[in-house]
């Protein structure tokens, strides 16, 4: 059974995230943060399930839940996300931002 870690990147963005909706919808932010630790739970397992994003950078990979798209690098016991961000977003820019 694989593990999943949160970087502390992915946590400010999943709070934000959650934060946001939850100013309008607390039931949908609930469902969105359970959502996605439960995918997490699954791809931990099958670490090379995800989308390729090596285009952005080296061995990084994503997977899709709703809107948002949660970026991480597989490990042999299970995945390091990374970050998570809305799915329209410059995603380029995004990484841009960690390692300038």
């Amino acid at each position: 059974m694989g593990s999943y870690v949160f970087s502390e990147l992915a946590v400010q963005d999943l709070n934000e995230i959650c934060d946001f909706i939850g100013q309008t919808n607390t039931t949908a932010a609930s469902k969105l943060f359970d959502s996605i630790r439960k995918k997490c739970k699954l791809v931990a397992d099958f670490p090379n399930m995800g989308k390729d994003y090596t285009w952005i950078a080296a061995d990084l990979r994503g997977f899709i839940v709703d809107d948002y798209i949660v970026f991480y690098y597989p490990r042999e016991d299970g995945i390091d996300i990374v970050r998570v961000a809305y799915g329209r977003r410059d995603l380029k820019a995004l990484f841009e931002e960690l390692w300038g």
